[in-house]
């Protein structure tokens, strides 16, 4: 624990040296962080139970393959790759997202998060935070705030999620590569 704690305070002032701005709440930092780990270690338990495409669209009423492929592509649904297994990676799909409100909320908050399914470990990150208790959210699940039907403050907190995923600077380097500078 020592050790953890040691390594984990290492790199987060490695991390917020020299921006300019001071460094989280070492309390509310801490509890984020080891609500990460402790979702890292069981996944399964903090964000499955899992269906798979078949599985999702029987829950849809029988959509084609394509259509719960389309609904990934413009983020109404979270899907989550698999590693490769030498036969490819497969996309499984938390079951929770077809709970209460959320199928009519999670677009918002996937949309805020800035997930984007094409990049490989999006969707775990995403759905772990959504798995989580949240200190910033009255150390509730921000899953079962959607189910109950209140994105905002999910939504809100989203913001948070695409800072750690970098979205803002993968768009901008797509961008740049697209104009070859």
């Amino acid at each position: 624990m020592r050790e953890a704690t040691a390594a984990y305070r290492a790199r987060l002032e490695s991390l917020t040296d020299g921006l300019g701005v001071p460094a989280a709440d070492p309390r509310a930092a801490g509890e984020r962080a080891a609500a990460l780990t402790a979702a890292g270690i069981a996944w399964n338990d903090a964000v499955g139970p899992f269906l798979d495409t078949d599985g999702v669209r029987s829950v849809l009423g029988g959509p084609s393959r394509q259509a719960v492929a389309d609904r990934v592509r413009h983020r109404r649904l979270l899907a989550l790759r698999t590693a490769d297994d030498g036969g490819g990676a497969r996309l499984v799909y938390p079951l929770w997202q077809f709970d209460g409100q959320t199928p009519a909320t999670l677009p918002r908050v996937l949309a805020a998060a800035g997930y984007d399914p094409a990049e490989r470990t999006h969707g775990w990150h995403v759905a772990s935070w959504l798995s989580t208790p949240d200190p910033a959210l009255g150390g509730r699940r921000p899953r079962d705030l959607l189910a109950a039907g209140h994105a905002d403050a999910v939504v809100a907190g989203a913001a948070d999620v695409r800072y750690e995923l970098g979205v803002d600077e993968l768009a901008a380097g797509r961008a740049r590569a697209q104009r070859g500078t």
